[in-house]
């Protein structure tokens, strides 16, 4: 094992693996023991479980080391000489050359394998037979002293104790055994320990390469502003993006496992027949309706087939509207060129009408009837010019000459002319709420000056038998500057409010209805807004809202 990372990981693991070997070393002696009795069984038990006990001090010193240092390398060689000596001491103690628990030198080989590269595997295989077949080698001498005097005085020594014994034959035939044994499992677990290496890099590099390849996926579909929808066979919906349950006015988990066909009524559970695009009308939980573009295409996957429907789908509210209101422009314009045509042909015979009755009136001796009756026609054809006048206004394009202009001097400007309004009684005041230094934006200024105007004559209108007209401007620090014109006259009507900016609405006797259309046109050059609010019998106020620069809208 090549990486910090997988020692980190595996060097606990082999701690834990450590313990569950010295518990079953010691609890299979120790059966053994007990079912083939032996006087010599106490003695051997005992330095047994004082083996396993170093061994498990040990294996707790490395565990608590594990957590303090991060020498992962160092450690994982200090484990394996540790438990190479330990392994020995009990090969020892259990009888040396007829001892059981060789095998367990592999053990350690095998978890070599897994912590280290292949070359330190047979590292270990080498220092494990060197330690073996030492102390097969020593064991045998006759220099170990034998006495059974040393051994019942101090058990603790019972390890030392060696068999008088041995065929050399047989001793030579268990070392080469051990020694092929200890390089054939070294050979084939760190074969097997770097194939599953590889496999394990390859297969992390691949889940790497899937996670990168669904997060990117995952990031597209929470990127789209289309909504989309997935559903299986039965039309019941598995997965929807965030856009899709925002433009439905719902969550996601609201969505999922119902039926398509609740949601988009129109459509069936096994989708649209081939790549048709459809519309369809759908209702928000706050009964909100919104009109949507649907298409469905089958989901299919390579190894399963079709596995249900992909639904891609847009709002199309918005579209619609915009839509509309550009034919509505386009139709108005048409209407607009033709009508502006015929007013010119009309206002030539209808001033030539003005003229000629004036200068008939003045020749000709008539009675009081005859007076009423010129009256009569001169006082038309001027209404008629004067709604002609604003006809041409609204109809034709207008040019404008944006400047930087004082709002506020241009607003009290405009009200100075309201106080010498025809319809300006006694009754009525003016409230001036205005800034006394300058409020700046880039303006047509005559143009906005008949803006306030048809405004303020409008609300003159409202308040026949007088009230108050209250003038402000507000928003002064934000790239927007609004102005409010409240009156307290008669109101309007939800049915008036709906029309109210469309031409010849005029809810008042002595109006053309083409004055506040003409001021909604203009704020609309100015890439302003108009708001309405209106209560019958209390009066109505008009929200003006300007960019300072249009420029910048």
């Amino acid at each position: 094992m090549e990486s910090r990372e997988e020692l980190n990981v595996w060097l606990p693991w082999v701690i834990k693996i450590r313990f569950v070997i010295i518990s079953f070393v010691f609890a299979i002696d120790f059966s053994l023991r007990e079912l083939v009795p032996n006087p010599t069984n106490a003695v051997s038990i005992r330095s047994l479980g004082f083996a396993v006990i170093i061994w498990y001090v040990v294996s707790l010193f490395f565990l608590i080391y594990n957590q303090l240092s991060q020498d992962y390398l160092l450690q994982a060689y200090l484990q394996l000489l540790s438990d190479i000596i330990i392994i020995t001491a009990i090969v020892h103690i259990t009888g040396d050359l007829e001892s059981h628990y060789t095998s367990v030198y592999l053990l350690v080989i095998i978890l070599a394998s897994i912590l280290l590269p292949r070359a330190s595997a047979f590292m270990v295989a080498a220092v494990s037979f060197v330690f073996m077949g030492a102390l097969l080698e020593l064991a045998y001498l006759p220099t170990i002293p034998s006495s059974p005097e040393i051994f019942q005085r101090y058990p603790a020594l019972g390890f030392l104790q060696t068999s008088s014994q041995v065929d050399l034959r047989t001793l030579q035939v268990k070392i080469f055994v051990s020694l092929f044994g200890f390089f054939a499992v070294a050979y084939l677990s760190s074969y097997l320990a770097e194939r599953l290496r590889r496999a394990g890099a390859e297969l992390r590099e691949k889940s790497g390469q899937v996670a990168s390849l669904q997060a990117f996926t995952e990031n597209i579909i929470h990127s789209m502003r289309d909504g989309l929808i997935t559903t299986d066979l039965a039309g019941k919906i598995t997965e929807v993006n965030p856009a899709g349950a925002a433009i439905l006015g719902r969550s996601a988990q609201q969505l999922k496992g119902e039926l398509i066909s609740d949601v988009f009524r129109n459509l069936e559970s096994d989708g649209l027949p081939g790549p048709v695009r459809e519309e369809s009308t759908i209702q928000r939980p706050g009964g909100e309706c919104r009109i949507v573009g649907i298409a469905s295409s089958p989901l299919v996957l390579p190894e399963s087939g079709t596995v249900g429907q992909v639904y891609n789908f847009q709002d199309l509210t918005e579209q619609k509207r915009r839509e509309a209101e550009y034919r509505a422009k386009d139709k108005l314009a048409t209407i607009g060129r033709l009508s502006a045509g015929i007013a010119h042909e009309i206002r030539n015979p209808l001033a030539s009408i003005a003229g000629s009755v004036k200068l008939l009136r003045s020749l000709a001796d008539f009675d009081d009837d005859q007076k009423k009756l010129v009256d009569i026609v001169s006082g038309e054809s001027e209404r008629l010019n004067k709604l002609l006048t604003d006809f041409l206004a609204y109809s034709v394009d207008q040019r404008f000459d944006f400047r930087e202009v004082d709002l506020a001097k241009l607003l009290d400007e405009t009200l100075m002319l309201v106080e010498h309004h025809p319809l300006f009684g006694p009754r009525h005041q003016v409230r001036r709420r205005i800034p006394r230094h300058p409020v700046l934006a880039y303006v047509d200024a005559d143009k906005l000056r008949q803006v306030f105007w048809n405004i303020c004559d409008n609300c003159l209108k409202a308040m026949p038998q007088g009230g108050t007209l209250t003038a402000e401007i507000i928003g002064e620090g934000t790239l927007n500057v609004s102005v409010v014109l409240t009156d307290t006259g008669i109101g309007f009507s939800e049915a008036q409010l709906e029309k109210l900016f469309e031409p010849f609405q005029s809810g008042f006797s002595n109006g053309t209805g083409l004055g506040l259309p003409i001021a909604y046109q203009i704020l609309e050059a100015h890439h302003g807004t108009i708001q309405v609010g209106s209560t019958p019998g209390k009066g109505s106020r008009f929200l003006i809202e300007l960019p300072r620069d249009p420029r910048a809208s």
